[in-house]
């Protein structure tokens, strides 16, 4: 008779497990992956960590914080659906909307190192150059990428 008892609760268990255990798992395995195909540099590899992960953590909170409120307002069955598996694992509904906020801002910072890599090897290249030079630098930058896109997608290669 304490057959049923014991499933029960080892499924709330593996529930909770699964809730609170997602985003951290996630983040882990997005952080490992960046390390793994873009080594650390071997002159300063303590310095490059700091970088990397102040980057993903400003990516997070700039893209993240935009795409949670747009994921709301644009498809708010999933934190619906978050809240129903919280609730089936004896957690507040708020659980849920942490499970789904923690996935979206660990998507949102897995490109901000390459982000700021790209912004500052982008103003490497025009070193000695003064604010006014940066901006114009930046407008033709964008016109000729714009440019470039519409041009592509005249002749129908699609990049």
């Amino acid at each position: 008779m304490s057959e049923p008892t014991t499933t029960a609760a080892g499924s709330v268990a593996g529930y909770k497990l699964a809730l609170l255990t997602l985003p951290v798992v996630a983040s882990l395995i997005a952080f490992w992956l960046g390390l793994r195909y873009v080594p650390l540099r071997a002159d300063a590899p303590h310095n490059d960590l700091v970088n990397r992960v102040t980057a993903c953590l400003v990516s997070s909170f700039v893209v993240g914080t935009a795409a949670l409120v747009a994921l709301v307002h644009h498809y708010p069955e999933a934190f619906t659906a978050a809240e129903a598996l919280a609730s089936h694992a004896l957690l507040p509904p708020v659980a849920g909307f942490f499970l789904v906020s923690g996935c979206v801002f660990v998507v949102c910072s897995i490109p901000g190192p390459w982000i700021v890599a790209a912004v500052f090897t982008w103003l490497e290249r025009r070193k000695g150059r003064d604010i006014a030079e940066l901006a114009s630098d930046a407008v033709s930058d964008a016109r000729g990428a714009l440019a470039g896109t519409a041009t592509n997608a005249a002749k129908g290669t699609g990049q």
